[in-house]
């Protein structure tokens, strides 16, 4: 701003020097209102910028307070919600359905474990002795640690796809869709979380 009002003042002054010029003034007056101008529209454009600041700011509190929430549910950290969230994207699954996913996971481990019994029952029966894999291990862990757990487990049992599906959708409705991100201790989920760090 200081330099576009110093530029048409120190135009104006030259001009005043050449004289008596028809139609002059009219020019001085025009560089006097570029000034005015100039100031005026980066003025504006200041407290634009300060309104965007201000809408990005509130939308990012929203957005970290909704992410607090899904990790919640999810029982995980929001940083490691995030990171799942970003490779589960890759494979069609939005980071609200994701935190379905978890709380199922959770609450199907949990029912199984305060129980003995629910939906988790043929995995315990059927999958879990086969693999060496206990009921307590899957006590304390986080959403997304229960559930790499179990797709682990599953892939140790050497299942057929249909199997597979049958055992993930018993834990939580479109787990399936997840298996490539957990396949091989969840690799593909590890690549894509350290991409998001690598942003």
């Amino acid at each position: 701003q200081g330099r576009i009002e110093a530029f048409a003042g120190g135009l104006s002054r030259r001009l005043g020097a050449l004289g008596n010029i028809p139609g002059l003034d009219r020019v001085q007056a025009g560089l006097a209102a570029i000034g005015v101008s100039a100031g005026a529209a980066l003025g504006a454009g200041a407290a634009a910028a300060a309104v965007g600041l201000g809408a990005l700011s509130v939308n990012a509190m929203n957005a970290a307070a909704e992410i607090k929430n899904l990790s919640m549910l999810a029982n995980t950290s929001p940083e490691e919600f995030q990171k799942l969230a970003f490779a589960a994207k890759s494979v069609g699954i939005e980071q609200d359905k994701l935190s379905d996913i978890l709380k199922d996971v959770n609450d199907k481990v949990g029912d199984f474990l305060q129980t003995g019994g629910g939906e988790l029952n043929n995995f315990f029966e059927q999958i879990a002795p086969k693999v060496g894999v206990t009921a307590d291990q899957f006590r304390g862990l986080s959403g997304p640690q229960a559930l790499q757990l179990y797709v682990s487990s599953l892939e140790k049992a050497n299942l057929s796809q249909a199997d597979m599906t049958f055992y993930l959708e018993a834990i939580a409705d479109e787990a399936a869709a997840l298996v490539p991100l957990l396949r091989n201790g969840g690799a593909a989920a590890q690549a894509y979380a350290d991409r998001l760090v690598a942003l």
